[in-house]
């Protein structure tokens, strides 16, 4: 996503994270208790993970990140008017930059002229699972983290979720 970000931005996209919560909370990384410790978490997030994008950080009580949906990994992309021009249940920066692509294209047609109808449509997409990278972030937070994720997937397994 940084370097989505990075090639969009010369075409005037401004891309922001907005740092939740701990996903998968444990011993290491736990729930977080106060908003000093949310923003230290978003810190050392910033840096493990690399990200040089502006990070928003939501309030202790998770105020942004229920309004938006909860889940841990979407994407959305809002035009200067405030319309929603693209929301995803999960970031697969491949659809990201589709959608992008053609955000900035309805720019270009606006430019010139071009009169526009929008239309709303849904889709399924599909991701490639990074299951080691995963599995790291859960060993990252704790022993906690890894044996309630595992619970997890023994009540739903993956292919479950992907019907």
């Amino acid at each position: 996503m940084e370097t989505l970000a990075a090639d969009f931005a010369p075409r005037g996209f401004t891309s922001l994270f907005l740092y939740t919560r701990e996903a998968h909370p444990g011993e290491i990384l736990p729930h977080h208790a106060s908003f000093a410790e949310k923003l230290a978490m978003a810190r050392r997030f910033r840096d493990e993970q690399g990200v040089g994008r502006r990070i928003l950080v939501d309030g202790l009580d998770g105020a942004v990140h229920r309004a938006y949906g909860t889940l841990p990994n979407m994407t959305w992309i809002i035009l200067r008017g405030g319309t929603l021009a693209y929301k995803a249940a999960w970031t697969a920066a491949a659809d990201v930059r589709d959608a992008m692509e053609g955000v900035a294209r309805l720019a270009e047609l606006r430019q010139r002229g071009g009169r526009l109808a929008p239309f709303w449509t849904e889709r399924l997409g599909y991701r490639v699972v990074d299951q080691a990278a995963f599995n790291a972030g859960l060993v990252r937070n704790g022993p906690k983290a890894v044996a309630e994720f595992e619970a997890f997937m023994r009540r739903v397994p993956l292919d479950r979720l992907e019907e």
